[in-house]
């Protein structure tokens, strides 16, 4: 049976993607990205540069030029949340049936 999972972030990650999403509204590059993240949370460059690398994995920073990366509206990703969630459960409910 192949059912797709529904995955949240880790606080860390969510948490640096709504500070990412709050600092700037505009496009900033990957270099912006782990400065706030290492300014406002004291991680270092590896840390701050593998939150980065995870959030455009999971295209929560989506390309917006050669090296220009822009936040997608939290609200766009925590509503395909409910919705994966949703659907997993009426697929569940209807199994037990």
């Amino acid at each position: 049976m192949d059912e797709q999972r529904v995955k949240f972030l880790k606080k860390r990650d969510f948490l640096s993607y709504i500070a990412l999403c709050l600092d700037r509204r505009e496009p900033l590059n990957i270099g912006e990205a782990v400065d706030i993240l290492k300014d406002r949370f004291c991680l270092p460059n590896k840390t701050a540069l593998s939150i980065v690398r995870k959030l455009v994995k999971r295209n929560l920073l989506v390309k917006a030029g050669d090296l220009e990366y822009r936040c997608v509206d939290p609200l766009v990703y925590l509503r395909g949340l409910v919705e994966k969630y949703s659907a997993m459960r009426r697929r569940r409910s209807k199994m037990a049936c």
